[in-house]
């Protein structure tokens, strides 16, 4: 008698012990969802989410100085209105008196003080008041900044004849926020019903296309609630419950569609019912226990991508993916055996297309006949294939990667209409760069000498230039210099400047006053280290994830010809895709 492999061996146990299965399954996903809201999710603060030098000076201006975040109103004319006119006057102070009486809010800045200059357009249409709110907590931030919004619409409808609108670090977050969010559920609401109609395309009854449905949510769940917990221990990116909502849903239903079909199948070829769920346990189980695995070893590779964002996603889908296997081998042949004992399986059939199924017994036309045709000219095809891979692959060579910063928020959102004002009417370079020059007397004579002649041979070099801003934070041990730059923040003309900055300025200056630290910041700096750590990390990356993906199919299948075949195959296709990307 031939040895029955795991997935075989769980099907019969599932399907021998259905109550432990299901309720063991449900208990599961309830205990998993209570314990994830009991818990919450810690998030990743922002100072961590970049790479090298960067990232360093990040997280020391964020333990240097008391939190807080920038935000702006912006007051413009709608006509011939001016600065200076009492209708405009009149406006600035009505934003600046409803902002004193909101909670959190500091450091207001008034443009119509004779030294706010800047906060004043060149063409007298417009101006910005700006101030801080405290950010002891990112969620807290996002939070105290609707107080902040509110006061400023309140403005906007006191003054109908004037723009006032709002924009800063939590106001932006705030809508981002929101528009996760709505996201979120949009997904929830075109991927289920979108599914459900593919999935009775395939089967062509109701019951049988919910299973798989059913299941891919469940897994979801499970996967958000456990990662309540595991976010303690490593903090995640929010983005990553749509990633684990996308990718869990796509797998828990790839994962029980294989086994159910394969079941399905073997009952119209006529096999019992016990022997058709043995066969599918034993053949489709084992493929998705294989998949399975090897979708995990392919995410595992992000840990070693070293960026904290990507280590999220890797947490949430190798999560997500291991619970959706351990449903589809354990739960789904219980659910399978109560189903079809009852004759409830077809139940639900949608009439054409569950004839076609039955008439058919599974088998795909269109599939078949590409497939009839490849054998018959494998060579061309081969060619042709390849080719057209080949040729989608070759753009990559010039593939450009970047850290957007506020360029990536959607520009549909008004807080982005209103950043796009502001930046029309105060027309400017990108975020410069920042200096974070970190000894235990910032303000010390040899300290500021230091700084003093980095900004003078930065402006010196023609890529960096004036305004240079210098903020010490209150413990004296911390400066940040904000130099600006040349070009568009992530054109060769900044990263240029960058280098010229790290490599030549500060080491001249600042670098070789002793008892400093001395790291750059800053969004040039940023999509800098992002791009050479990915650069530096990715055949690292690659190798991990080929050599284990070989290995596993080496033993899987007890062959060299088809874990190369595999790889070479994968490689192609992923190399289209960056093509395309």
């Amino acid at each position: 008698m031939q040895k029955r492999n795991l997935a075989a061996r769980a099907g019969l146990w599932s399907a021998s012990h259905r109550k432990k299965a299901i309720f063991g399954w449900l208990a599961f996903v309830i205990v998993a969802v209570m314990i994830g809201g009991a818990i919450g999710q810690q998030k990743l603060a922002q100072e961590d989410m970049g790479n090298g030098e960067s990232k360093v000076a990040d997280q020391a201006l964020a333990a240097g100085f008391p939190q807080a975040l920038g935000e702006q109103v912006l007051i413009q004319s709608k006509g011939s209105t001016r600065i200076g006119d009492r209708a405009f006057t009149a406006a600035v102070q009505d934003v600046e008196r409803r902002l004193r009486a909101v909670p959190h809010v500091d450091k207001i800045q008034s443009p119509l003080a004779d030294g706010n200059m800047g906060q004043r357009s060149r063409d007298g249409r417009s101006a910005v008041v700006t101030f801080e709110v405290a950010d002891d907590d990112d969620d807290v931030a996002l939070d105290r900044v609707e107080a902040a919004l509110e006061a400023t619409a309140a403005a906007q409808r006191a003054h109908p004849g004037l723009r006032i609108e709002q924009f800063g670090d939590a106001s932006a977050g705030k809508a981002l926020q929101e528009s996760f969010d709505e996201d979120f559920q949009r997904a929830e609401y075109l991927s289920l019903p979108i599914t459900l109609i593919i999935l009775i395309i395939a089967f062509g009854a109701l019951v049988a296309a919910g299973l798989p449905l059913l299941l891919g949510l469940t897994a979801v769940a499970a996967t958000i609630g456990l990662l309540g917990p595991i976010s303690q221990i490593v903090p995640l990116d929010e983005t990553v419950q749509s990633v684990v909502l996308l990718v869990g849903l796509a797998v828990g239903v790839d994962y029980s569609m294989f086994y159910l079909r394969r079941y399905m199948e073997e009952s119209d070829g006529g096999c019992g019912g016990n022997a058709a769920l043995e066969a599918a346990a034993a053949t489709s189980g084992r493929a998705v226990l294989i998949s399975g695995i090897t979708v995990i070893i392919a995410m595992a590779g992000m840990f070693l991508a070293g960026s904290a964002i990507f280590t999220s996603i890797a947490v949430g889908t190798i999560l997500v993916v291991a619970v959706a296997i351990v449903g589809s081998l354990t739960v789904l042949p219980a659910v399978l055996s109560k189903l079809c004992s009852k004759g409830w399986i077809e139940k639900g059939r949608v009439p054409f297309v569950a004839a076609r199924r039955h008439t058919n017994h599974g088998d795909s036309r269109v599939w078949g006949a590409i497939l009839d045709r490849v054998l018959r000219r494998p060579v061309l095809s081969l060619v042709l294939s390849a080719g057209l891979l080949i040729a989608l692959a070759i753009p990559a060579l010039g593939v450009h990667t970047i850290n957007t910063g506020i360029q990536g928020i959607p520009r549909d959102l008004p807080v982005m209409q209103t950043y796009d004002r502001i930046q029309a009417a105060f027309p400017g370079g990108p975020q410069p760069a920042v200096v974070v020059v970190q000894a235990d007397d910032v303000t010390a004579p040899t300290v500021r000498r230091g700084i003093e002649r980095m900004r003078q041979q930065a402006i010196r070099t023609g890529q960096l230039a004036e305004p240079v801003r210098v903020d010490v934070n209150p413990d004296k041990t911390l400066a940040a210099v904000y130099i600006a730059m040349r070009g568009s923040g992530t054109d060769d003309a900044s990263y240029a400047a960058l280098s010229t900055l790290r490599d030549n300025v500060i080491p001249k200056s600042i670098g070789a006053v002793d008892g400093v630290d001395v790291h750059v910041g800053g969004l040039t700096a940023t999509s800098s280290d992002f791009n050479d750590t990915m650069k530096s990390r990715l055949p690292l990356v690659f190798g991990f994830v080929l050599g284990l993906a070989f290995l596993l199919l080496l033993m899987t299948f007890r062959s060299i010809v088809v874990p190369l075949k595999a790889i070479v195959l994968n490689l192609i296709s992923v190399a289209a895709a960056y093509g395309v990307l």
